[in-house]
């Protein structure tokens, strides 16, 4: 194979090796032993929070949605379907949370309405609801989809929040990041030895052909 096609093609090995090396250590870090994918937001105060199903059953593995709230107040999360949520908040003042950003894992988020809602805590469309101080959470399986999270306090007004936080756990993401990383190295590392060999047989060479001059026969001059 030519010179030259060896060197690009190990140039572009050890290019796309970094590159994968970065994503997958990347995601190892952030996976972490457990692979949960946190992804956190902190809405606007003034307004009920409901989680769609975009971002809820985006992945096919139970999701966990935790709220803390500033100075201990209290918050309360449902979880329903997306028609009740809707039909149960009315034209309140919500941020909808959509969708969810990998890069800066964080929650993608959209303001409409005005006005608190009605009391949540009695209302009789919750498949399940959990109510605390400080912080809470609800699991939502994937069985259940399409769902949709609301959060507030109980009566209906908009929660004090710190933060929302939406966790999805999938033990074999961090194997898969790790592998990745993996891979990344051995291209790496094959990718640069290869290039390095490249370099020294070339400067072998260029030894070789520019070696030192033969001496050249004395010419007699006559007398």
């Amino acid at each position: 194979m030519p010179t030259l096609a060896t060197r690009i093609l190990l140039a572009a090995l050890t290019v796309i090796g970094l590159v994968l090396l970065a994503v997958g250590s990347w995601f190892t870090f952030h996976l972490g032993p457990s692979g949960s994918a946190t992804f956190a937001t902190t809405p606007p105060r003034g307004s009920v929070v409901v989680l769609e199903p975009s971002v809820l059953n985006r992945v096919d593995r139970p999701t966990t949605v935790t709220a803390v709230t500033r100075g201990g107040t209290p918050v309360f999360i449902g979880r329903t379907t997306p028609s009740d949520a809707t039909a149960v908040v009315g034209g309140a003042d919500v941020t909808s949370l959509t969708g969810a950003r990998v890069r800066s894992w964080s929650l993608v988020q959209s303001r409409s309405g005005a006005g608190p809602a009605p009391a949540l805590a009695g209302a009789d469309v919750w498949r399940s609801s959990a109510t605390g101080k400080g912080s809470t959470r609800i699991q939502v399986r994937q069985k259940d989809a399409p769902e949709a999270v609301v959060i507030a306090t109980p009566d209906g007004q908009a929660a004090d929040l710190a933060s929302v936080t939406v966790t999805i756990e999938r033990r074999t993401w961090f194997f898969q990041a790790l592998l990745v990383s993996l891979v990344g190295l051995l291209a790496t590392a094959a990718g640069a030895a290869g290039l390095w060999q490249q370099r020294r047989h070339a400067v072998a060479q260029s030894g070789a052909a520019t070696g030192p001059d033969r001496a050249r026969p004395t010419e007699e001059v006559p007398s």
